[in-house]
């Protein structure tokens, strides 16, 4: 044990959030129609991929997840209906 953790505190520490999940995880079902307007909307000037994800309750790496999926579906698409 260090020195430091002998010494009295003079203001005790703020109280921290704790979350705890219970049951089988947190995992939500999207449509596809549901994930082509998330999507789109993280086109839209002005917002940023994270804003975008956070105000869908999303981390950002889910969402350009999404855009990837997205745009090599539109190349299939698009190389599908070539003459």
């Amino acid at each position: 044990m260090s020195d430091t953790e002998l010494l009295h505190k003079s203001k005790p520490e703020p109280v921290r959030r704790l979350e705890v999940f219970t049951g089988t995880g947190r995992r939500r079902a999207w449509t596809a129609e549901q994930k082509a307007e998330i999507v789109a909307a993280s086109y839209v000037d002005g917002e940023s991929v994270t804003a975008v994800a956070h105000r869908h309750g999303l981390t950002p790496q889910q969402l350009f997840g999404w855009r990837r999926q997205a745009r090599r579906h539109a190349l299939r698409e698009a190389q599908k209906n070539a003459p």
